[in-house]
């Protein structure tokens, strides 16, 4: 074990700097943003291999940041895996912001610019690789980062982080690389495991979203076509529901969308052959709408005109040709 920084054992007026030469100089690179006073830190490492490390930080509120210019001037490619002990903290980059849980595992990238803020006081193990020794692409370990818990290996991955650093500070020397490879094998499993899993809701998700677009179809009359009643028939919640139709880049939420179908449905009913001698109240009806009133205002908002000057226009087109 390599201790990189102890404050304790400092002036309190060098400290600030000692910290932010300890983060530069770590490959890859990284800048700190410190937060109150006074500063107090600890960085520990132990090498289970050349680019596997494992970090035991503890220590005040500090921002640790990766700049794009720092992504760019560094190589190889570098994931990261942490295990948090204590405190609270949020990771920042393209994909939005995270909570870190205390006792659960996180997954930062690190081909990608990033913040990583720990907000108070904070104890947390990072386990710090390349992507060739995890066996993943970039893919991969984007894809897996935002779903570690569904991963089947996510708690034996989790218990070995726990541990890794009491049992690998006991090891002698030699030993260390041996325990470096089991882990990259362990972290490899849970990334490729996590990824398949995305991967799988992916697919889910795109056949719910077109399960649902016929349903609405073939349930357009129903009075009481509500977004609870679709998210029943499939098997879902309704915020899943909401959330898979956001993902798949609706600008219309389900309900507006149910509407929607209901007004093209029956502006297509009023120019059909079989439908001229029906009334427009009837065809509202048939289309969901239980107030003729209400079905009329809708669909002057949507096309223009009402729904009888539509008719009448179409039916004068009709007869000009």
């Amino acid at each position: 074990m390599t201790v990189l920084l102890d404050t304790d054992l400092l002036p309190e007026a060098d400290r600030a700097d000692a910290v932010h030469a300890t983060y530069d100089g770590q490959r890859p690179r990284r800048t700190v943003a410190l937060g109150t006073r006074p500063v107090r830190h600890r960085v520990e490492r132990l090498t289970l291999g050349a680019e596997l490390h494992l970090l035991r930080t503890n220590g005040t509120a500090l921002d640790i940041v990766r700049t794009p210019r720092q992504v760019r001037a560094d190589a190889p490619e570098h994931v990261a895996i942490g295990w948090h002990r204590r405190g609270d903290a949020v990771v920042s980059s393209a994909g939005g912001d995270s909570v870190i849980t205390v006792g659960e595992l996180n997954c930062v990238d690190m081909t990608s610019p990033y913040r990583l803020s720990h907000r108070t006081a904070h104890d947390h193990d990072v386990l710090i690789l390349t992507n060739q020794q995890a066996g993943v692409p970039v893919d991969v370990v984007r894809a897996a980062a935002p779903a570690l818990r569904r991963s089947p290996v996510y708690d034996l991955v989790r218990r070995h982080l726990a541990g890794l650093h009491r049992a690998v500070a006991g090891l002698p020397a030699e030993h260390r690389p041996l325990t470096g490879q089991a882990t990259a094998a362990l972290v490899r499993a849970l990334l490729t495991t996590a990824a398949e899993s995305t991967a799988a809701d992916d697919a889910m998700d795109a056949a719910l979203q077109t399960r649902i677009t016929l349903y609405v179809d073939a349930h357009l009359g129903d009075r009481d076509l509500t977004v609870e009643r679709i998210a029943a028939a499939h098997a879902v919640s309704v915020r899943h529901l909401y959330n898979v139709w956001a993902r798949a880049g609706h600008a219309l939420t389900p309900a507006q969308w149910v509407v929607e179908r209901r007004l093209q449905r029956a502006r297509e009913q009023l120019l059909a052959a079989e439908s001229r001698g029906v009334s427009i109240a009837a065809l509202a009806r048939r289309c969901g709408f239980a107030d003729p009133s209400h079905f009329s205002r809708r669909f002057r908002q949507a096309f223009g005109v009402s729904p009888t000057e539509w008719r009448a226009t179409a039916t004068r087109d009709a007869a000009a040709h």
